[in-house]
């Protein structure tokens, strides 16, 4: 059997509770909310969700929560609806480019003005950067919750404390770390973005945001179109979670993440954070003791995610990446991982480095079985052929 180290990318298989409910779903009559009697079943599904999902985060209106295709359209409907003409907006030097490319996009149209707040090598942020980058139109603070490169959890708590001190609104993208690292959104943020693919254990093609009381008011709406409601109006309905929805929902989407958020939050998300933890602890134990082999980030489990970076001294990434599969069947990425900024943050840039992550699937043995294997690979000098 394969050993799956991606989870970063994608959980590769849903649970057998999850499986079951959605297939009786598309067994039976699976039509959209809000434009038939029978669409009340699906209008069920989705407040079944947004109850999962707002108990996951913490928020005591579950109709907060709107769901989206993932974290990239999430992303940019948050961005675009919060900018203003002329506001400074700052995100960090590890930024995923769902994130960093809607910015960069809008301040090379000369909307905003864009800072990085730089992180060290490790990935980590010292919050008294966001104290002296902060201006007087700085209006936006984006961060990501954990790193999808270096695994790095950022002090988003205490960045949010002092961004509202000056009146600047947050996003967090919670897509690393949604599921499985507790973290309270109520008033931590204005909007916390997921994805329903990753540790939630949803399908691909669903997440969404939750929004604070007041991004409901100031986030501009992104889309516009048939919503099932106020039809009569050609505006896009004022109350959400309506204003952030139109067109035919992801129901199927949404039934999926309703039941494995309940599953997460029946086995409690501070059971799989310790779990990983573990996980995480083992594996960066066993790095140290294969001399050729750099890992990247903070090597300190606390203060991580499951994701650990990794360069192979005398190999290319994608080289190591390959060799790994096909001897050992052992399935990681390598490149940059859709963050050229974290590459550069740690130095890795643009050869990109081997990403392990591990989730709920992963077992003690896999993690030594690629540590095996690591170290045949690193035992070996360039040009030479693995064991």
């Amino acid at each position: 059997m394969p050993v799956y180290a991606n989870y970063a990318a994608t959980s590769p298989a849903l649970s057998r509770t999850v499986v079951k409910e959605l297939c009786e779903y598309l067994g039976g009559t699976h039509l959209n909310a809000g434009r038939n009697f029978e669409g009340l079943e699906a209008g069920a599904i989705a407040l079944r969700a947004r109850k999962a999902i707002a108990g996951l985060f913490g928020l005591a209106d579950p109709l907060r929560v709107a769901f989206t295709s993932g974290a990239t359209q999430a992303l940019n409907m948050a961005i675009n609806g919060l900018v203003v003409e002329g506001c400074h907006v700052l995100a960090t030097s590890v930024e995923h480019n769902a994130a960093a490319r809607p910015l960069e996009a809008l301040r090379k149209n000369g909307v905003i003005e864009l800072d990085w707040l730089q992180c060290a090598a490790d990935g980590s942020l010292d919050a008294g950067t966001l104290r002296k980058a902060l201006k007087k139109n700085t209006r936006l603070l984006v961060m990501s919750h954990a790193s999808n490169v270096l695994g790095t959890i950022l002090p988003v708590t205490e960045c949010f404390n002092i961004a509202r001190e000056h009146g600047v609104f947050t996003v967090l993208d919670a897509a690393q770390t949604a599921g499985v690292l507790p973290f309270a959104a109520g008033d931590s943020c204005d909007v916390l973005v997921f994805a329903g693919h990753k540790g939630l254990g949803g399908l691909a093609g669903s997440g969404g945001l939750v929004l604070g009381e007041a991004a409901c008011r100031e986030t501009r709406q992104w889309m516009s179109g048939g919503t099932g409601s106020v039809s009569h109006s050609l505006d896009m309905p004022g109350f959400m979670p309506d204003r952030f929805e139109p067109g035919t929902q992801n129901t199927i989407g949404m039934l999926g993440l309703a039941v494995s958020v309940e599953e997460i939050l029946r086995a409690g998300v501070e059971k799989v954070r310790e779990r990983e933890r573990g996980l995480t602890a083992r594996f960066l134990s066993g790095l140290t003791a294969i001399k050729g082999v750099r890992p990247c980030g903070t090597l300190d489990p606390d203060r991580c995610v499951s994701v650990v970076s990794l360069v192979v001294e005398g190999r290319g990434a994608g080289e190591v990446s390959r060799l790994l599969f096909e001897k050992d069947g052992i399935i990681t990425r390598s490149g940059l991982h859709c963050s050229p900024l974290a590459h550069r943050t740690c130095g890795t840039f643009p050869d990109g480095t081997v990403r392990f992550s591990f989730g709920r699937g992963t077992t003690e043995k896999e993690i030594d079985t690629a540590l095996d294997a690591l170290s045949r690979q690193a035992r070996h000098p360039p040009g030479g052929q693995p064991l």
